[in-house]
C-alpha cells in the first residue's frame, strides 16, 4: 500500500465510511498474513480469525487516536498478526487444562494488542538510546538465547569474559534509561 492509500484508510475508518476499507484490506492485507501464518506450523482458517483481530486493533487505534500515521497500515496489521501468532504458538505450547481453554485472559483483548503495541515502540527506542553494539548483544542474548561463548565469538570480544561483562554494562546502562523515565516504567510493568 502506498502512503495515500493509508491516509484514505485511515479517515475512512475514522468518520465510520469503511465498508470498502474491509473489503480492501481482505484483499490486500490478508493473503500476506495467511502466507506468514501458515508457514509457521497455522492453517488457513487461523490466520484469518488473527486478521479478524488485527483488524479490530487497527480500527481501536485509529478511534482512539493513538495510530502513528507515519506507520504502513498493511505493516501495522503484520505486525499484530505476528505478535498474535507468536503468542498463540506459545500458548499452545504450553500444556493446558481445559478450563484454561475456555478462559480468555485480558491479553486477548484489543486494548492489550494496543497496549503490547505501545511496549514495542517504546522498547525500540529505549534499543536505539543503549547504541549499536548494546542493541546487538542484548538482541543475541535475550531472542536469539545465544550463550556468551558464541555473543564472544559474533560480536568479536577476546573472550566469554568480555562478553558476560559487556552485556551487565549493557544490561545497567537500558536499566538506567527506564527508571529514569517514569511513564516508560509504568507502562513497561503493566
Amino acid at each position: 500500500m502506498n502512503k495515500k492509500n493509508d491516509i484514505e484508510i485511515i479517515n475512512a475508518i475514522r468518520s465510520g465510511k469503511d465498508g470498502a476499507v474491509l473489503n480492501h484490506l481482505y484483499k490486500v492485507a490478508l493473503p500476506n498474513i495467511i502466507r506468514f501464518i501458515t508457514r509457521n506450523n497455522g492453517d488457513k482458517d487461523e490466520a484469518k480469525d488473527i486478521f479478524q483481530d488485527c483488524v479490530i486493533a487497527l480500527y481501536n487505534t485509529i478511534k482512539l487516536e493513538k495510530y502513528d500515521e507515519s506507520k504502513d497500515v498493511e505493516g501495522f496489521l503484520y505486525h499484530v498478526a505476528r505478535n498474535l501468532w507468536i503468542n498463540r504458538i506459545k500458548k499452545k505450547n504450553k500444556l493446558t487444562t481445559f478450563q484454561d481453554i475456555d478462559n480468555h485472559t485480558d491479553e486477548d483483548t484489543p486494548l492489550a494488542y494496543m497496549v503490547n503495541e505501545e511496549k514495542q515502540i517504546a522498547i525500540q527506542g529505549l534499543m536505539e538510546k543503549i547504541g549499536t553494539p548494546c542493541k546487538e548483544l542484548l538482541k543475541f542474548v535475550m531472542y536469539d538465547k545465544l550463550t556468551m561463548k558464541e555473543v564472544a565469538i559474533k560480536m568479536g570480544y577476546a573472550g566469554e569474559t568480555v562478553a558476560k561483562s559487556t552485556h551487565y554494562h549493557c544490561k545497567q546502562k537500558l536499566a538506567a534509561f527506564i527508571y529514569a523515565n517514569k511513564n516508560l516504567l509504568s507502562l513497561l510493568k503493566e
